[in-house]
């Protein structure tokens, strides 16, 4: 049976960037365990690929700001080039919602994120002309997001961590898990056997799924499902626009090629696994377009797909060791925040899996729910 130091379960941008920065450490004897033929299958590869760094939650407030930093500023051994569209973002407000903004906006500037500034519904509306219709009492500017390529952000993290001699095993499902104390830890997967010293349980959706087989702690979580449309070419559409987030009203929009990708930010709770597409979201983005942002009312939509994020009651991620079972590791719930805090999450877990105090992943760690 081949043993690892590490075996990381999940190939997505909790999996990939704990690999990363695990082997930048030096760190030897790494898997990784992906369960599909690719990496970034489900949620890593289904999202919007915004770069957001004012959140609504202030403890994620630091990581999207260092995560965003990486990604802007990839180090010199980064073994291919990630595109990053510097366009900005708008986040729109109303009552309450626009309250809210502000404040998120205050502490994006204390810690240091770039380019914030409270706009206008006019100064908006100059720079993204269709909402001269939209409503909402404020916007917050941030210069400094903007949009990434996903899939060549992931395959960075991965073939950096290949390149320093982490093994990358695809269709290696995870079927079993034997822990005994003061023992490796043995798995049954798709792929052969494998034992090893810590389990990184980085599965996304099927987080709770690992830690049933493992004998740990169920933590509550929500696998929800989100739907995302890409509208054909329209000639109106500039593709300097930043992405434009209504978080009154739950909707958002930014330039795909020559057309829009657009999301009602639709959130039904679903198990683990390939969601179908329902097509009564599209009833449902229409709507919302229909009474918040009428400048939208001419779009039409020619694809569409669906994702899961994996939510926690608090909106915090879950960072740190098992209580229940030794040696026993979550990088998991990241809630639709995983692209640009990925770097930021990976670096925090390596920390602590390198015998950092306890202390550093307090907000995140899973002994806050017990």
């Amino acid at each position: 049976m081949k043993h690892f130091a590490y075996v990381i379960v999940g190939a997505g941008f909790a999996g990939a960037a704990t690999a990363y920065h695990l082997a930048r450490q030096g760190a030897g004897d790494i898997l990784v365990l992906e369960q599909e033929s690719i990496p970034g299958f489900h949620a890593s590869g289904r999202n919007a690929a915004m770069l957001r760094q004012c959140v609504a939650e202030p403890d994620l407030t630091k990581l999207a700001l260092d995560g965003a930093a990486f990604i802007r500023n990839l180090p010199d051994d980064w073994p291919e080039p990630v595109p990053f569209k510097n366009n900005g973002s708008l986040l729109l407000g109303q009552g309450a919602g626009w309250d809210k903004l502000k404040a998120d906006g205050a502490l994006g500037r204390s810690v240091g994120i770039p380019g914030i500034a409270e706009w206008t519904p006019e100064q908006a509306a100059r720079h993204v002309p269709l909402l001269k219709e939209a409503q909402f009492d404020g916007a917050l500017w941030c210069d400094s997001d903007g949009v990434v390529d996903i899939h060549a952000l992931l395959s960075g993290y991965l073939k950096f961590a290949a390149s320093r001699g982490a093994q990358i095993r695809y269709n290696a499902a995870l079927r079993g898990v034997r822990v005994r104390s003061n023992a490796d830890i043995e798995l049954d997967t798709a792929e052969g056997a494998v034992s090893c010293k810590v389990l990184v349980n980085a599965s996304g959706a099927w987080a709770n799924g690992v830690a049933t087989l493992a004998g740990a702690r169920l933590l509550p979580m929500r696998a929800c499902r989100r739907h995302l449309f890409v509208s054909p070419p329209m000639k109106w559409v500039d593709a300097s626009w930043p992405f434009v987030w209504d978080v009154s009203h739950d909707i958002y929009f930014r330039p795909e090629g020559e057309g829009l990708l657009l999301c009602a930010c639709d959130q039904a709770e679903l198990p683990a696994g390939d969601p179908p597409v329902d097509e009564s979201i599209k009833e449902m983005l229409a709507d919302k377009i229909q009474r918040f942002m009428p400048g939208l009312s001419e779009v039409s939509i020619s694809r569409g797909w669906a994702g899961l994020r994996t939510l926690t009651p608090d909106g915090r991620f879950i960072i740190g060791w098992d209580g229940k079972v030794d040696n026993f590791f979550w990088v998991a719930g990241l809630g639709g925040h995983g692209m640009t805090t990925s770097a930021a999450v990976g670096e925090l877990a390596v920390k602590l899996l390198l015998g950092g105090p306890e202390s550093q992943s307090a907000p995140f760690a899973p002994a806050r729910f017990n």
